[in-house]
């Protein structure tokens, strides 16, 4: 399956950057090792590194594929990997005949690095491993400072300008309290409303105080250690004002007793929860920002249907704006609306950048941003899921619903593509006879209220198979659909006008304008078949029909001459059904149906 294929072997690998100017960022792979930080400080311990050239590694043989070497006058240890192409699994073990000695509880961080490299960490083959993917083949260096605080990663030639990160010399080496590691978020918006540079920590793990020791090297830090002790400004939120750019900070309790690792500082305007071990946006806005997402974690392949899912509180009605920019420009996929979600089919592989606009009744806006991978298909022999359509919802009792499914990948063997569709009621019994076909679609009647779900399953001739499950409610009679309210707020205006306007009205014309057509439709060529009027004819001009037929809103009206296939003059589900037997072969022309 796509979806757990892509977390298991690549997903979330662009969620982080791996190099923040001076320091790499810690990833957290816990190794069954001493606990004290020192051990890797003194170089009193070995380690091996162990890899495999799968996503599902099994750590076989007795020869671990490297030795970390300890750097004594940087305090770590490292490990170069020559030649890192490829996908490999690496996991580190204390001792040479067994890479079994790492914990098996997962890892939480994901970093990545300069649009060459991606490093996920995870569980694999009952490992805690870091998971590598590096299309560039550039050789990297893996290191750790302690046990406690992890792996890092970061290439040779970022090794060769910028220093790895200085611990505070000043620091206690024990570390107490919440240990765990984290990496920086995204990027987001930060900073306040009255232009201050502010860091906070939500104290949910309940310190008497806390301080935030910040630095960039041991003779350049906020403060003496423990730092300076934050201020409570209500609730569990402490915040402290500082006066300069730092790269590292540890909050603590005032001692060396409870405190957390050296955590990289994302900047101005960020919080940090000492229990979650978590950094996020402290957003001062009173346009307050609940949900930015994809439903689909990047990487994904070109043509695949990804949905943006945005939510916030606000003064009155919140009207969203999606947008992504790629390497030719900025696309609007959904200007200010009601609409909370939107669907983005990027065809073209690239990184991108999604930005979710908020504003509310008020005027109040605010932002955030996403980047994303989208890679190329065309040659991927694991098969995966584009679109399906419908991909999920109401359905009507007693009446046949048509579920098809847009695939690729599967280049490897006869590159033909196997499609299965297994149903289930509510009660969870199958209601259909589950087989692969060619056949990229299938239809079905519910005959009884409730929620039913729909397994479409496309499986390549290697047998590599990919499955999602979407979910439907099957009612008596379909709820009307709403349009989403358009019309953005009125800005407040921040002056009253001088003077009334001097532009007379404007004059109703003496003749009537000659009658316009309801569409440009009728003066293109036809298409039969092409609904969406994109000069193509494939499973969006189905898309569109059944959206039509559901009254589901289209982001392009539908050309009614090219979709009308059958040419009975009505528009319905059986035009879709011609389209999905025209674009599987079944049929060469529309013509034949006649």
């Amino acid at each position: 399956m796509r979806n757990t294929d892509k977390l298991t072997k690549r997903a979330l690998s662009l969620v982080l950057c791996l190099v923040v100017l001076v320091s790499a960022v810690a990833m957290a792979v816990t190794v069954n090792a001493a606990d004290n930080a020192e051990v890797a400080e003194t170089g009193a311990e070995t380690y091996y590194l162990w890899g495999e050239h799968t996503n599902g590694p099994s750590f076989s043989g007795t020869t671990p594929t490297g030795t970390f070497t300890y750097d004594s006058s940087k305090g770590y240890y490292y490990c170069d990997v020559a030649d890192a192409s490829n996908d490999y699994c690496f996991v580190v073990s204390t001792v040479s005949n067994s890479a079994a000695q790492a914990q098996q509880n997962q890892a939480v961080t994901t970093v990545s690095g300069g649009q060459k490299y991606y490093v996920q960490s995870g569980n694999y083959g009952g490992k805690n491993c870091m998971h590598l993917w590096n299309p560039s083949g550039d050789k990297l260096r893996i290191y750790f400072m302690s046990p406690s605080i992890g792996l890092v990663v970061v290439g040779l030639d970022a090794l060769e300008t910028q220093p790895a990160t200085v611990k505070p010399t000043s620091a206690p080496a024990t570390q107490g309290g919440n240990t765990n590691p984290t990496s920086a978020p995204a990027t987001q918006p930060g900073g306040s409303s009255d232009g201050k540079n502010y860091v906070y920590c939500e104290n949910e793990a309940g310190w008497s105080a806390v301080y935030a020791y910040m630095w960039n090297g041991s003779s350049d830090s906020n403060a003496a250690w423990p730092g300076v002790k934050m201020t409570n400004i209500g609730g569990n939120i402490w915040r402290y004002q500082f006066s300069k750019s730092y790269q590292n900070i540890i909050f603590n309790i005032g001692s060396n007793q409870t405190q957390t690792t050296d955590l990289p500082f994302p900047g101005a305007g960020y919080c940090y929860n000492n229990k979650t071990s978590e950094w996020s946006v402290y957003d001062t806005s009173p346009l307050q920002v609940s949900a930015f997402t994809t439903d689909l974690v990047s990487p994904q392949y070109n043509g695949v249907g990804i949905t943006l899912n945005a939510d916030a509180n606000g003064e009155g009605t919140v009207y969203y704006k999606f947008s992504v920019t790629g390497t030719t420009g900025t696309t609007v996929l959904s200007d200010f609306s009601t609409r909370k979600s939107v669907l983005w089919t990027p065809q073209v592989a690239g990184t991108y950048t999604i930005t979710y606009d908020f504003r509310d009744a008020a005027g109040n806006t605010n932002q955030r941003t996403k980047s994303y991978l989208i890679e190329d298909g065309s040659v991927s022999p694991t098969p995966y899921i584009k679109t399906v359509t419908p991909a999920g919802g109401e359905i009507q009792r007693n009446k046949s619903v048509t579920i098809a499914t847009s695939a690729g990948g599967g280049i490897t063997g006869t590159n033909l593509l196997f499609y299965k569709y297994t149903i289930k009621n509510a009660n969870g019994s199958i209601v259909n006879v589950p087989y692969y076909t060619l056949n990229s679609s299938t239809s079905f009647t519910p005959t009884v209220n409730g929620a039913y779900s729909v397994t479409v399953s496309v499986q390549a001739s290697d047998n590599k198979v990919e499955e999602r499950t979407y979910d439907f409610t099957c009612v008596g009679t379909l709820s009307p659909t709403e349009q989403p309210e358009t019309q953005p707020p009125t800005q407040k205006p921040t002056q009253p006008p001088t003077q009334p306007p001097t532009q007379p009205a404007t004059q109703k014309p003496t003749q009537a304008p000659p009658t316009q057509p309801p569409t440009e439709h009728s003066a293109q060529p036809i298409l039969l078949g092409d609904a969406d009027d994109d000069g193509d004819v494939n499973v969006m001009d189905v898309t569109w029909i059944q959206r039509y037929e559901l009254s589901i809103p289209l982001y392009t009206p539908i050309n009614l001459v090219n979709a009308d296939v059958d040419r009975n003059d009505d528009v319905d589900i059986v035009d879709a059904t011609f389209i999905q037997r025209f674009i599987s072969g079944i049929i060469h022309d529309f013509d034949e149906i006649l």
